[in-house]
This record gives C-alpha cells, structure tokens and sequence, in this order.
C-alpha cells in the first residue's frame, strides 16, 4: 500500500513537471567539449536561452555556474518572442561531479503566472530551471612510454656520458608526479617532471663523467594517474669503459639568442691513435645528419662549422660514428651544448656613432676630439655598457634607458701608419659592450673615422725686429696762463658774430627791396616812353578828347579827313597808359598849359631826356649801393669766422696746457 503511495506522488510529480516544462517560455541548449572524463577537468561550455513564448519575457534572464554562482557574462537580458542568448566559457568539472554523472547550470526568469490579484490579473512570479548535462566517468588508464638514449656508448676516462629519457603519454589520462631513479653508478638524484599531458613528451637528461670502470644505467619511474601511483622500470644496460682514439669537442660561439638568431656551431675532431678514421658520420636527435662521409687521419685534427637558427631552447649533442682501416666500428659523442631561447621583449640592440672634430692633423702622432654617441634601441633599461677603442676603455655608462642615448668627448691620439710609402692616415672605430640574461657579452660596433696627416705649411719668414733710437726728452716750457680778459673777449666775439648775420641778413632784406621798387620805376618810365614815341607829330594847342588820339601828318599841319573817315569812332586807347606814371601825369600837365606849340615841344624833350638821365643815374647808384652791400656782408662774415678760429684756436691750447 505505502509503495503504491510512492509511485502515485511520483507520477503527480512527474505530470506536473511535464506540464510546466510544456507551458515554460523559454527553451535552453547546452554543449560541452568533451563528456567522458577520467579525471577532473576543464572543460569548455556553450548555453542558449530561446524565448519560445507567445509574449515578450516581462523581466532579465540571468544564467548560474553549478556552483550557485551568477555568470556575468551572460549579463541580464530581456528577450523578446523568439529571441535568444548565447554564452560561451569554462568549466572545471570536480570530482564530485564525475562521481554524480552529471553537470547543472541553472537559468531563471519570470512570467506573469501566479496568485491572481485584487484585479483578477496573475502575478508576476520567478521560474529556476536546471540544465542537466550527462557525463562519463571512466577509471584513469595510464599509459606511458620511455625510451633511454646513452650517449656514447664507449668512452674513454673523464669523458662525459649522458644518459636522456624520453617519456611519452600516450593514454587517456594525465601523469604527474613523475620521478625518476636512476644507478647510482650514473645519479644519485633522483630526477622529477610534474606532469605529463596525454599525447605529449617530455624529457630528462642524466650526465655521468667516466671513470676507469664500467658504468650500469637502470632506472625505475614512478608517476601518478586518477588518484593511484604506478611504477614502470627501464632495464640495465652497460656503458663501456675503454680507450678511444677518436674524441670530439663542441663549442658554440654564444650560449643563445631570440628566436631567428643564428649561432655558429664548431666540431673538432681528433685522431690520436695510430690508423686513420674514416666514413665519419656526425648526427644530433634534433638536426639529424650534420656532417658525412669525413676522415680524420692518425695523429690528426679536423675541425667542421656549422649555424644552428634558434627556435626554441635545447640541448646538442653530437654522435660521431666512424670506422678504422680494419672494418672496425667506433662510435664517440660531444659534450651537451645547451642553446638558451631569450624572449624577443628582452633582446638588447644599441646603436654607436662616432664623429671626430677634424679628419687631417699636421703632426704624427696627432690628437683628434672624438665625440661618440650610444642609443639604445631596445625595449628595456642596458646596464654596465663599456665603450672601447681597441682594447682601450674610453668610457662606461652605468645605464641606459629605453630609447635614450647617452654622448661622452673625449682626445683620442692618432699614431698613423704609414701606407704605401707617400701618406700616412688611419681608420678608428668604437665598440660598446654589455652582458645579456645569460651573462654573455654582446658587441656593437660604431662606424669608422679616418683621420689622414698632412705636412703643416711652412711658416713664413718674419721680418727683423728693428731696435729703434732712444727718445731725446726735451723740458717742454711751461705756458703762463691766459689773462683773464682773453675768455671776456671770446665771449663778445661769439656774441658779435650772432650781430653781425642779423645786420647781414637786415641788409640782404633791404637790398631785395630796393631791387623791386627800382624794378616797378623802371617799368613805368619805359611805359611813358612809349606813350611819347606812339606819333611823330602832335598837336598839343588844344585840349585832347577824352579817349582820343590827334591824327598827326608828316607835313606838319593838320589835314581834313573825309567824312567817311571823320564819322568813324576813334581808336581807344587803353586809360591805364596816361594815368600808370607820375612821369606822364607831369608831362601833361606841362603840355596842357597856356604855353606856345613850341615852347611846348622843347618842354616835352627835356622832360624826357631828364627821366632818362634821372633813370640812368638812378640805376647806377642802386648798383654801387648793392655792391657795396655785399662787400660789408663778406667782410663783417670774414671778421667773425676769423674771430671764432682764433677763439676755437685758444681753447684748445689752454686744453693741451
């Protein structure tokens, strides 16, 4: 009865869960990456939120990680009909999840379907939805792989031997915790990796120097997977000890660089026995075949280059495999060469100019001011850089930052060789230095200076130096001093040659106006003259008409003029001829008196021979006064230049007194 009970409520749940899964408005999809798991892990997750209802969601969709806690980047959107939200992220899936199978997100939202209110209308109320997703647990099958590489297998006392495993997981699981123990005869430490991806390998390398014994390599590896702890052992083998005549030596030219650097491997080989070597063969696990087909002959050396790109970091080691003239087969090994891979952030580039104040000198040795300039070109500080000339240390900067640069000067002396037997000169060039990370010193170069000597000109001849006559001292006399009436006298001679320009200038006016009023007389003599000289004959009995002129005949007496000729209007005459002179008022007033024609005639000529001499006699005197003018205006301007020298003249003699 109670378990009939049971499965009733279960199915009423079940229908109810059916119901409301049939009527949620919103519809999810989950992804992961992988569902079968054999450990804990992360995992990653793609979730869709779909409105699938009839309306606009009223409220956020928000999405929750297993663990309870709220995934913003899901953010809180409201979709609308048919809308959808997409998150992508990660998950580490826990142990306790493997063990449950399954893995729940959770998304929630609201609709309007709850209690009805006072309205009738259902409330708004919130739905959680898990979203189940169904894992895998399977137990942890660890499978590894190892393979041991001795290198050489014969050598020779103190001769290095390496002993490399390679350890590959190739099962589903990861390993970790990896130990390695190997012979004591090899190591007594014990060699560790963390961990070991599925489908990857990694390695560790044993070194044993060989002593007059043979050496015994075995090792037993210790590892974990899903909780539990295997062990796996690799089986003895023996390193041989004896004399081999044929050894091998590996140098690089630097411990490492970025990756595309390149680094110049050197191999030397040497043949202290007795009979040559021949079909030497050189290999590396990483480079493969470097060189082939070599011989080394008794008691010889042979040394071979080559470049190695640098890409990653690793360790090289050569194998030298060669034959003897019986048939016999060696085979020898280099020491391990580790080449260190730098980050391409921390490589140092420096630049280095030079420049030199002059490129010739006039003596040998010469001395030359070099200036020289570093920058550093790189991404980070350069500590401890040395700048050299030969191996002369001109200077050091304790540091340089990024994208700085640093100067010094400094007096360099140029000893110039001789070349081709004409010219001297010569080439200087600068090297800065540093260390990198791996404490290996890097070099670069600045560019070169030539510095060329040249014979000085020869310095011209100097003149004779002279020795001149001893001066003769003479007492010069001593000057009684001026009286004090000397400085009164220059005094009133500077004030009266300030008189005499204002009388010159006075005069100079006075004389410009008696020009002008000599001037405007003689103009209105000679207008009278003319007025005299217009007829050969006038009749001066009787009183002229106003306007009129007498008509005048050679004969003498006055003729009748026809009447044609009498009823024409007499010429007019212009009223400013008779009234322009005094002259002319005086001559007619004389000719208009109670005086005879002839008495008459006889006044008017000598009226005007008198203003001719009366002009005469005036222009002369104007001409002496005026000159005589100018003379008293040149010697009263030569008396006060003459008074100002003498004056000028005494000043500057009391002056040298």
């Amino acid at each position: 009865m109670f378990l009939a009970l049971v499965l009733g409520i279960a199915l009423v749940l079940v229908c109810v869960s059916a119901a409301l899964a049939a009527d949620s408005p919103i519809k999810t999809s989950v992804d992961f990456s992988k569902t079968k798991f054999s450990g804990p892990e992360t995992i990653d997750v793609s979730i869709t939120v779909t409105n699938v209802g009839e309306g606009d969601l009223p409220a956020p969709v928000t999405l929750y990680y297993p663990s309870g806690k709220k995934i913003d980047e899901f953010g809180s959107p409201t979709l609308s009909v048919g809308a959808s939200k997409t998150w992508k992220g990660q998950w580490t899936v826990t142990q306790e999840e493997l063990d449950a199978g399954k893995v729940v997100f959770a998304v929630r939202y609201s609709v309007y379907d709850g209690p009805l209110d006072e309205n009738g209308e259902p409330k708004l109320q919130g739905h959680k939805s898990n979203l189940r997703k169904k894992i895998v647990y399977t137990e942890a099958a660890p499978e590894i792989s190892v393979k041991r590489t001795i290198t050489p297998t014969t050598a020779q006392k103190d001769q290095e031997v390496s002993v490399v495993y390679e350890i590959t997981n190739s099962g589903t699981a990861a390993v970790t915790a990896v130990k390695i123990k190997e012979n004591t005869s090899i190591s007594s430490k014990t060699g560790t990796i963390d961990s070991i991806a599925p489908g990857t390998t990694e390695t560790y390398t044993f070194t044993a120097k060989m002593a007059k014994k043979d050496l015994t390599s075995a090792a037993t590896i210790s590892y974990t997977a899903g909780g539990k702890t295997f062990n796996t052992k690799v089986e003895s083998t023996t390193v041989k000890y004896g004399v081999v005549n044929l050894s091998a030596t590996l140098k690089a030219d630097k411990k490492g660089g970025v990756p595309g650097d390149t680094i110049k491997l050197t191999l030397t080989l040497k043949n202290s026995g007795t009979v040559d070597f021949t079909n030497v063969t050189v290999t590396d696990p990483e480079l493969g075949t470097v060189f082939e087909g070599l011989t080394v002959a008794a008691g010889k050396t042979e040394t071979k280059e080559t470049e190695l790109v640098i890409t990653k970091t690793q360790d090289i080691q050569f194998t030298v495999k060669a034959e003897d003239t019986t048939g016999k087969g060696i085979e020898t090994a280099t020491g391990r060469v580790t080449v260190t891979s730098l980050d391409p952030n921390q490589q140092i580039a420096l630049s280095v100019e030079a420049e030199a104040d002059r490129s010739i000198v006039y003596t040998n040795p010469g001395t030359a001011r070099v200036k020289v300039t570093v920058s550093n070109n790189s991404t980070m500080e350069v500590k401890d850089i040395t700048v050299k000339a030969v191996d002369t240390t001109l200077y050091h900067f304790d540091s340089i930052p990024a994208g700085e640069s640093a100067s010094f000067i400094r007096d360099v002396d140029a000893n110039l060789p001789e070349r081709d037997g004409r010219t001297y000169w010569g080439t200087f060039r600068f090297t800065a230095s540093c260390k990198d990370q791996l404490d290996q010193v890097l070099k670069f170069e600045s560019n070169d200076i030539r510095i060329d000597y040249q014979e000085p000109t020869p310095e011209p001849t100097k003149a004779p130096l002279v020795t001149p006559m001893k001066p003769q001292y003479e007492d010069v006399p001593t000057r009684e001093p001026e009286p004090a009436w000397l400085e009164q006298a220059e005094t009133v001679a500077d004030t009266a040659k300030w008189i005499f320009a204002a009388v010159a200038g006075v005069l100079l006016v006075l004389l410009l106006i008696g020009a002008v009023r000599r001037g405007k007389s003689r103009s209105e003599s000679k207008k009278a003259m003319d007025h005299l000289e217009g007829a050969n004959y006038r009749d001066y009995s009787t009183a002229p008409k106003r306007n009129r002129r007498s008509e005048i005949s050679n004969g003498g007496t006055e003729e009748e003029k026809p009447e044609e000729t009498e009823e024409k209007p007499a010429e007019e005459e212009p009223e400013n001829t008779a009234q322009s002179s005094e002259l002319m008022a005086e001559t007619l007033r004389r000719l208009y008196s109670d005086k005879p024609a002839e008495t008459a005639a006889e006044v008017v000529t000598e009226t005007v021979e008198n203003a001719e001499a009366a002009v005469e006699e005036t222009a002369e005197t104007v001409a002496e006064e005026a000159k005589e003018a100018v003379e008293a205006v040149e010697d009263a301007a030569k008396d006060v230049k003459s008074a100002a020298e003498d004056a000028s003249s005494r000043r500057r003699r009391g002056r040298k007194q």
